[in-house]
Formats: structure tokens, sequence, C-alpha cells
């Protein structure tokens, strides 16, 4: 156990800004876990022998405020140890939990310690933290699930679906774009390719099935549906007939492939254009 000092009196205000401590550090970490790999407040004291400090109360802030004050109380360096393993504990935990230390968190700790006469203020500053939310992962067998569970254009449920299944993902792309530029030529009968296509192709709505739409905004999907078209071909048709494309994850080439679904969406059958 750390060095004591002589004991210090918690006067009211000083019991206050403890209390404000607990408030702010109680969604840094968890109190205790059934998972020896946690951190956790519990082990951090225990770390330092102190872990009896937490004893008694039966729920978290309380805990806290009774730990945090015998360690006031009782000790004059040990708080800055037991901070400076909390925080970046702290900062690992929260970006599991999908929910990352904020830095005003750590500057409303900062200013409460510096109230207690702890000053960490510069230290605090320094620490990195990462505020923007971690993406969630999606198995790639959820994925496949996903897909085949989706109404699909029937020319994306053959070729480019067995492509993904199989673990193909950049190239179940490259094939869904292909398709869709396949159906373009056949409904537009333009001998154009790629970008330059899909300009000429969707340059009026005649190729567009527009009824579901409201008649006031049928000129905005139809001016809005040829740059996406375009946009498609230079950004994933092109980039994909890459054979050396870095590979792209399968939640990537998931959505691309609902995007090129969408796409098809809008066109009109062979039946309705002519």
């Amino acid at each position: 156990m750390s060095k004591k000092r002589g004991v210090r009196r918690v006067t009211t205000p000083v019991r206050t800004h403890l209390n404000d401590l607990a408030d702010i550090l109680y969604e840094f970490l968890p109190l205790s876990s059934p998972s020896k790999n946690t951190v956790t407040f519990g082990t951090i004291f225990a770390e330092s022998r102190i872990e009896p400090y937490l004893r008694g109360p039966t729920n978290k802030r309380q805990a806290l405020q009774q730990g945090l004050a015998e360690l006031y109380r009782r000790h004059e360096r040990l708080p800055w140890t037991i901070i400076r393993k909390i925080v970046p504990a702290a900062v690992e935990y929260r970006r599991h939990q999908g929910r990352p230390l904020k830095r005003s968190e750590l500057q409303a700790l900062a200013n409460c310690l510096k109230t207690l006469g702890i000053d960490m203020v510069k230290e605090l500053e320094s620490v990195e933290l990462d505020e923007t939310l971690p993406r969630t992962t999606v198995p790639p067998e959820e994925l496949k699930q996903r897909l085949r569970g989706h109404d699909l254009e029937p020319s994306l449920t053959a070729e480019p679906l067995d492509l993904f299944e199989a673990g193909h993902f950049n190239e179940s792309v490259r094939k869904a774009a292909e398709k869709f530029e396949d159906r373009v030529h056949e409904l537009s009968g333009l001998s154009a390719h790629g970008r330059n296509l899909m300009a000429k192709a969707f340059a009026n709505g005649a190729l567009l099935d527009v009824e579901s739409y409201e008649p006031e905004n049928r000129d905005g999907f139809v001016n809005g549906y040829r740059f996406l078209a375009m946009g498609a071909m230079a950004s994933i048709r092109n980039v994909f007939s890459h054979g050396d494309e870095e590979r792209r994850s399968p939640e990537q080439c998931f959505e691309m492939l609902l995007f090129l679904n969408w796409l098809f969406r809008g066109l009109k059958s062979q039946s309705e254009h002519t």
C-alpha cells in the first residue's frame, strides 16, 4: 500500500468536490466485472491494495464517493497514480462500448481534481483521444444472408451474388456494374460505354420509371439519376475493372451492390420501353 500521510479532514466543500469527482468518473469504468480481463475501479484500487475503500455501499455511485473520500483522506500522492490508471483504461473501455471518451469529460475531470489540490490539467490535456464512433463490422455471413433475403434485381441474383458469397467481393461489384451497363445498352440501343453512355441514355426520362414520383418531382429524379448513373460508371465500374484495385471490405461491396440494385429499380422494363 502507498505510504500514507496524516489523515486529512474532509470538510463540507471538499466532500462536495469529491462527490462531483465521483459523478465525473462514474461513466469512465465499471465498478466491477465478472470478466477477469476487464479493468474496473475495483481492479485499479486492488492494485494499490486499497480495494476495501470501495466496499460497503451497494450501488456504484456511493461506492465511488466513499472510495474517493478515503483515498483523499489517507493518501497524498496515490490519487495521482489512481487517475493515471483510470484514464487510459477508460479510453479503451469506452471505445469498446461504442461511446468514446470525450475531451470535455477529461477537462471536467482536470478542473475537479484541481479544486482538490491535484493539478493534472496539462497531463490530461496531453491524453490522445479519438472521439469518432467506431464503425460496426458486420460479419460477411450476415451480409450474405441479407442479400439472399433482399429483393434483388434478377441480373444480380446470378453471377454477382455467387461471387459475393464465394468471397470475391470486388469482383461481385464489378460484375454487377457491368450488368447494369448491359441493361442500359439494351434499353437505349446506344453504342457508347461507361459514363458517356449514362450521360446520353438519361439525357431525358425516356428510360426511367417515373410513375411512382409526384409530377413536380420527376425532373429532379431524372436529373439526379443521370448523374448517379454516370458516377457509378466512374467510381465503381471503371475502378473495379482494374484487377490490382485494393480489396474492399464486405460491407463496402454490400453497400455498392444495393446501390446498383436501386439503379436497376429506376429503369423501365424492356416491355415498357418498347
